[in-house]
């Protein structure tokens, strides 16, 4: 059974020798190298889900910033060895601040989020393919479904279509999940910029049409050879990548 998601498929398209050593768990459990962007955004993600977990009196910015201290500090030690310094856990500390304040003068910072029992969603296609997403939030009002997901980095143009079939892939598993819920929005919410992006809708077939696609080439890819691009700098597995064994 091939299991995939919106995130693992973006992992493939980038470079399949990545997603080859993602889906290894001996190879990730040795060789994983965590940087600081993908980990301060884990960071914020985790303190917007127990954000709304408070009575409402308690959403604030200050609770917001204590929050991530109380998490930055569990794993202390972890957290100096992946930003390295303390200029730099100052550094993300101020830009933490500014995206929770961001956050906290949006329209976002309230709402009526849909009790789903479990934020990871999944289900079967076409008998052979597990599929899975995290969903930051969806909110449900009078029967009507708004799908929203944190960026905690920049809006690039280059990664415009990855976007568009991450949102396309979540109204895919809610849709199944709550058919008796409509959708009526998908947005994307850049903290780091304060944009908010609204995208098209896509019928369901399709998008499962996609993922079938894309799930016969990787299933007929036995290579999974690394593909150079302008992430390389920064992956995980930079350290065993054939294409930086020489330098």
């Amino acid at each position: 059974m091939l299991y995939l998601s919106p995130s693992k498929i973006a992992t493939y398209k980038q470079c399949p020798f990545k997603y080859k050593c993602e889906s290894d768990a001996q190879i990730k459990r040795a060789y994983k190298q965590d940087h600081p962007d993908p980990i301060f955004g884990n960071l914020i993600h985790a303190c917007l889900t127990d954000y709304f977990l408070l009575p409402e009196n308690k959403r604030t910015h200050e609770e917001l910033r204590r929050i991530f201290k109380e998490k930055f500090m569990k794993n202390y030690d972890k957290h100096l060895k992946i930003f390295k310094n303390k200029t730099a856990i100052n550094h993300y500390i101020e830009e933490e601040k500014k995206q929770f304040k961001t956050f906290i003068d949006s329209s976002f910072s309230s709402g009526n989020l849909l009790p789903m029992e479990e934020k990871l969603l999944k289900g079967t296609i076409d008998g052979k393919i597990i599929f899975m997403g995290l969903v930051d939030r969806v909110d449900l009002d009078n029967n009507e479904l708004t799908i929203i997901d944190y960026k905690t980095g920049k809006l690039r143009e280059e990664n415009k279509d990855d976007r568009q079939f991450q949102v396309d892939c979540y109204e895919y598993l809610i849709a199944k999940k709550y058919p008796e819920y409509k959708i009526t929005k998908k947005i994307l919410f850049f903290l780091k910029e304060n944009k908010i992006v609204e995208y098209k809708f896509k019928d369901i077939s399709d998008t499962e049409k996609e993922i079938l696609t894309i799930a016969s080439i990787i299933e007929n890819d036995t290579k999974l050879e690394p593909k150079k691009n302008n992430l390389c700098n920064y992956c995980d597995y930079k350290i065993i990548c054939p294409l930086f064994s020489n330098l």
